[in-house]
């Protein structure tokens, strides 16, 4: 193979993601698992980590039915979660053949419940909308909820649940106020408890409960926008990488790329990566956003295009074709390319697109 060829890559670190998983039963002992795979792991292939996760999760939580089929057809036994519940009656029977478990956050779906018939009763996670006001019953209707729910014969566990709105905001009472609710509404009623995302399983002990719901975190990203101490225990898992195709001097005075955007202001030195919004990388990144070239950091210059992307290399000796450029990843945090993009780590890592090469070392 050439070593010109366009090697843009995506590189997953399963040892990353097992150590960010322990790393999360440690902050939060005495709990059961339930590790947030869904819209394809965040961007890192939800196959591949759910397969090292195995021995690590006690259930895996997903978005939908089809989600859940992509695990079980790559013999993922572990328990599954639908996090938004099912659709229609129909995907509930589908839902119950496959032996899954599913959030009820409505009254529609309590219906479906009611009306369906199933070999197995459903392990059942009911949703309490606590302040999120997204899904969930209101803490009023809660009770109610459960009392219809345990009167069921297609329902067997019920586990209480609630989502945190600001638990990455540490002064932020809406958390505190948002558990208190929680406790309240439930009062005595019989069932495990989860609450905890991230956020909460790193820094709001009270609310680790019985299960904890861990995402961001698995993929060694903190959820919080300072520095904390979290930081040093988590492992970015995504690297993502290109290639250097071209070099240009630039006199001072030009400008390069579309529109020209960026005009140097001195003699210059340019180097044309192999990547750009195709891949997933952020048309709207700003001009200084970091990248690192052969392990030195270099900043992005001009728009970000389709397939490439340029970067002044003027400071660096010795630059070639052929040399490695980190976009994010182990040496370049994800979070700070987030702030010069306009988007969240979340949306940088699930917007990678399928051209960039898939490889999985680990695990």
């Amino acid at each position: 193979m050439s070593k010109l060829t366009r090697l843009t890559t995506l590189c997953v670190d399963l040892d990353a993601i097992k150590s960010n998983a322990r790393y999360a039963k440690r902050c939060a002992s005495d709990t059961r698992l339930l590790a947030c795979v869904k819209a394809g792991a965040y961007g890192h292939g939800m196959a591949q980590i759910a397969r090292a996760l195995v021995s690590e999760s006690d259930a895996f939580g997903v978005a939908s039915l089809d989600e859940a089929l992509v695990l079980k057809k790559a013999g993922i036994n572990t328990d599954i979660l639908l996090l938004e519940g099912c659709f229609s009656s129909e995907e509930l029977v589908d839902a119950a053949a496959a032996g899954l478990w599913i959030v009820v956050h409505s009254s529609y779906q309590l219906e479906q419940l009611r009306n369906v018939k199933v070999k197995q009763p459903l392990k059942v996670w009911l949703k309490m909308d606590t302040g999120m006001h997204r899904l969930g019953f209101s803490p009023e209707e809660y009770a109610e909820a459960y009392a219809s729910l345990a009167g069921l014969e297609a329902v067997g566990e019920i586990v209480h649940m609630t989502h945190f709105a600001c638990a990455e905001e540490l002064d932020n009472p809406l958390t505190e106020s948002q558990m208190n609710t929680f406790a309240s509404a439930c009062g005595d009623l019989p069932g495990k408890r989860s609450l905890a995302n991230s956020a909460a399983i790193l820094s709001w002990k009270q609310s680790h409960q019985d299960w904890v719901r861990p995402g961001l975190m698995l993929y060694g990203v903190s959820p919080f926008s300072s520095a904390e101490d979290c930081d040093q225990y988590l492992e970015p898992a995504m690297v993502f990488t290109s290639t250097i195709i071209a070099l240009k001097d630039v006199l001072k005075g030009e400008g390069v790329g579309y529109n020209q955007a960026w005009v140097a202001s001195r003699d210059s030195r340019i180097a044309v990566a192999a990547v750009g919004y195709g891949d997933g990388y952020p048309r709207n990144t700003a001009n200084g956003t970091a990248v690192l070239v052969d392990g030195v950091r270099a900043r992005s210059v001009g728009h970000v295009a389709m397939d490439m992307m340029l970067i002044d290399v003027t400071d660096i000796p010795k630059i070639g074709v052929g040399a490695k450029v980190e976009l994010w990843g182990k040496n370049l945090s994800i979070a700070e390319v987030a702030q010069h993009s306009g988007y969240s780590p979340y949306e940088l890592m699930t917007r990678v697109t399928e051209r960039p090469r898939r490889r999985y070392f680990g695990g």
